[in-house]
């Protein structure tokens, strides 16, 4: 039901790169080095130095797609590996091939120190790129859509910039606007225009504010921390007329409403 680390990823628009293996296994690996950079924060902060304990967290990720055991860091690795498990099975029925085994084994290393011929942005490009290849979503009215945001305008307190993003302030937050070259910590929620959820976060997130959607990327740098606020995205600052298959239709406008939780300039 939910797509929210698909969603994530999506966001992502750069550049294909070619690559030696299948494109099952890179994506894979390309899949594990993005999740790998934002696990790796949570390995360095709970097991910094200890090689027994990342093993064991490591192991437990994999494990986490059938085979547990009693081990404490390994339970760590087992309550993020169910929530992974149940992601990679949503990018599995979106139709993205990715394969468990390869999956685990290059997060695996990744969490140890060692890296494949990923980097963070390329392994994004080429997720990106998979992401192309997949048969176009349906399409919905353009006009329609604009019509959908522009009706946002005629409450109190909803503003349109420049670009033609529509913002509104919920819950006004306190300290820092986001930068762009900072990360944030986010809850939100995805619909259309027709109200259907197409993204929801059951935790909080974090996420590059420059590697967004550009209309998602330009409200972020209007929030405060603390904040509740709703941005309406046209489809040319959102997924354009191309949209994502079996998720969100060409030229849909998005309607996401978004807690900032927190500012990391870091």
């Amino acid at each position: 039901m939910l797509r929210t680390i698909v969603i994530g990823l999506m966001m992502l628009g750069l550049v294909p790169q070619l690559m030696a293996q299948s494109q099952s296994d890179s994506l894979s690996m390309a899949t594990a080095t993005v999740w790998g950079h934002s696990l790796k924060q949570q390995v360095e902060r709970n097991f910094a130095g200890d090689t027994m304990a990342i093993n064991a967290y490591v192991k437990g990720i994999a494990d986490a797609f059938g085979k547990p055991t009693s081990e404490a860091p390994y339970h760590t690795g087992v309550l993020q590996g169910l929530v992974l498990a149940q992601r990679i099975g949503q990018m599995q029925n979106l139709g993205l091939d990715i394969d468990v085994e390869t999956f685990c084994k290059s997060l695996g290393q990744f969490l140890k120190g060692n890296s494949n011929e990923f980097t963070r942005e390329s392994a994004n490009e080429y997720i990106n790129e998979c992401v192309a290849r997949m048969t176009p979503a349906d399409t919905v009215d353009a006009k329609a859509e604009q019509s959908f945001i522009d009706k946002q305008l005629q409450r109190s307190g909803v503003v349109k910039t420049a670009s033609g993003l529509v913002f509104e302030t919920l819950v006004e937050g306190v300290g820092e606007h986001p930068v762009l070259n900072g990360k944030v910590k986010l809850l939100y929620t995805g619909r259309l225009s027709d109200g259907t959820v197409f993204d929801s976060t059951e935790e909080s997130v974090i996420f590059d504010v420059a590697r967004l959607v550009k209309g998602f990327t330009e409200g972020l740098l209007l929030m405060r921390p603390g904040g509740i606020y709703r941005l309406f995205i046209p489809a040319e600052l959102g997924y354009g007329a191309k949209g994502i298959e079996g998720a969100i239709p060409g030229n849909a406008a998005l309607d996401f409403e978004v807690k900032l939780l927190e500012v990391i300039t870091k």
